[in-house]
């Protein structure tokens, strides 16, 4: 599985949930983000990219 995209996906995800759970949008944004930050950091552990050498 290629997490290229991932940033992107999650960030569209937490504007779209942003956008419907909530008028006042400032606390769900900010557990949303902290959500998708500690979700890129376990998958950035469970697969590290792949390092070449030069």
């Amino acid at each position: 599985m290629c997490l290229a995209g991932a940033p992107g996906i999650a960030d569209t995800i937490t504007r779209f949930t942003e956008n419907i759970l909530t008028e006042d949008h400032g606390d769900v944004a900010d557990v949303l983000r902290q959500l998708e930050a500690a979700g890129m950091k376990q998958a950035m552990e469970a697969h590290p990219p792949h390092r070449t050498t030069a």
